[in-house]
Order: C-alpha cells, then sequence, then structure tokens
C-alpha cells in the first residue's frame, strides 16, 4: 500500500469537534498559536459553523493507517491571487514519527495539485523555531519577519513569514516523498 492510500485527509464533521478541541487545547499546541487562549466548545462550535459557511477556508483532519493523528487548515484562499495560507498540528501526542511530514506531504499535494493552488503562504510566530526549521525542511522560503508584530505572553513577538510555489513543490516533494517511503514503505 502506498502513501497516498495510508494518507488521508477528511473534512472535519460535527462529531469531530470534541477531538478537534482536545488537540488545540493542550499546552504544546495552543502555546505556539497566535491565540494562545483555552477554547471552550461553544468557541469552538462557532468556528466550525463559520467554516461550513466559508468560501475561503477548509479544515481537515489528517489519518493515516485510518487513525487520525492532526489537522491542517487552509485560509485566505484568494481566486484572484491563485493563494493560500496553511497551518497544521500534530495533536495526537503518541503520533508516529514522521507524521508530521506525512501530514504536510499530503496537505501541499492536496492544496497545489487538488486544489490547484499556485501559492502557499505560512506565518510561524517567533517561540515556534521548530516550525521554521520544519518549514524549511518542506522546502519554503523566508520571505521576511513582521517585527514585534503581535502582542502574546505580555510582549510583542515576531512573525515569520514562508512561501511556497507550486513549481517548487513539485521539484522539492520528491524528496519529502522519498524520506517518508525510507519511514513507512
Amino acid at each position: 500500500m502506498n502513501i497516498e492510500n495510508r494518507a488521508v485527509l477528511k473534512n472535519i464533521q460535527f462529531e469531530d469537534l470534541p477531538l478537534v478541541l482536545k488537540w488545540r487545547n493542550q499546552d504544546h499546541i495552543r502555546n505556539v498559536m497566535f491565540n494562545s487562549n483555552i477554547i471552550l466548545m461553544e468557541q469552538h462550535s462557532a468556528w466550525f459553523e463559520n467554516l461550513q459557511n466559508n468560501k475561503t477556508a477548509i479544515s481537515k483532519i489528517f489519518y493515516f493507517d485510518e487513525i487520525p493523528y492532526g489537522v491542517v487548515n487552509i485560509n485566505q484562499m484568494s481566486r484572484v491571487n491563485n493563494s493560500c495560507e496553511w497551518g497544521f498540528y500534530i495533536g495526537e501526542v503518541s503520533a508516529p514519527r514522521g507524521m508530521g511530514t506525512v501530514l504536510s506531504y499530503k496537505a501541499l499535494n492536496y492544496i497545489f495539485k487538488e486544489l490547484h493552488i499556485r501559492k502557499v503562504n505560512a506565518e510561524v510566530i517567533e517561540n515556534n523555531p521548530k516550525s521554521r526549521d520544519f518549514h524549511a525542511k518542506l522546502g519554503f522560503k523566508h520571505d521576511g519577519t513582521l517585527r514585534k508584530h503581535i502582542f502574546k505572553d505580555n510582549e510583542y513577538m515576531d512573525i515569520d513569514v514562508y512561501s511556497m510555489f507550486n513549481s517548487e513543490w513539485i521539484n522539492h516533494s520528491k524528496q519529502i516523498e522519498q524520506k517518508i517511503k525510507e519511514w513507512y514503505l
């Protein structure tokens, strides 16, 4: 069985909300988000309701071998600019090594091949060096830094901005796919 069959993205359903909320409120995820407040179920349900009518956002749960491990969010989809923003996390603490890479591989293939997006953008808060390194590993280019851009944890923090074009992903995805095959096939 190949990775494309083992790794699946499914739309978040109402019955998935407790799991996604549990993941999102974990300290190691919450602390590297722009909004690090604990999210209540009422707020989470309102987010989900808004998502149902939002033509510029998609949220999916990532499954590997039919086990849910994380979430990918695709936001600010612009048909005019043919671009979007993305964010993701592995919520399952017991996820096998490399699940973030598999999630990203699957998500970027979905964005570029199925949604036919030209450019993916990402914003990473300065207190998340793992995400900065990970974006570089995936082939994203650092476009710049929004200096002291958000107020969080009683201080102003920088936001690093990254992007990748479809053509860059086509070239770089082969390296990522090879790494995944070494791990899982």
